[in-house]
């Protein structure tokens, strides 16, 4: 019969093993998550932060996945997996790019306004 085949600690057991997995996921997830952050605040701003709550309801909805399909992406994208690596590739170098032309920008801002600074200073120091 249904009945001996059915035993409840083991049912239980399955669940409390499904449920630390999903919660170690999670913390893969977290940490994946903190580590974009922290390259989002090198690379765009220094005080950028992801909101805590949005990083927490992300790694529950991504955490079953992670369980699910392990270190793998799912055979439906698995065969794209060159192309998504590619344009990753190259949006990490047109990030980095234009990371590179801000900063230069902001470098030369900095040093005109010193040079004016200093033509300043000694119109006013000729003048007097």
């Amino acid at each position: 019969s249904l009945d001996d085949d059915f035993n409840p600690e083991l049912s239980q057991t399955e669940a409390k093993e499904q449920a630390l997995e999903t919660e170690a996921a999670a913390g893969i997830v977290c940490v994946g998550l903190m580590t974009i952050e922290q390259t989002m605040k090198t690379m765009l701003h220094p005080r950028f932060k992801f909101d805590p709550e949005q990083c927490e309801a992300v790694a529950t909805k991504v955490a079953p996945l992670i369980v699910k399909y392990g270190a793998n992406p799912p055979p439906w994208l698995a065969k794209y997996m060159d192309e998504i690596m590619a344009v990753f590739a190259i949006g990490m170098l047109g990030l980095s790019s234009f990371m590179q032309v801000k900063q230069l920008k902001a470098e030369d801002i900095a040093q005109q306004a010193k040079e004016r600074e200093t033509t300043n200073r000694d119109n006013a120091e000729v003048a007097a």
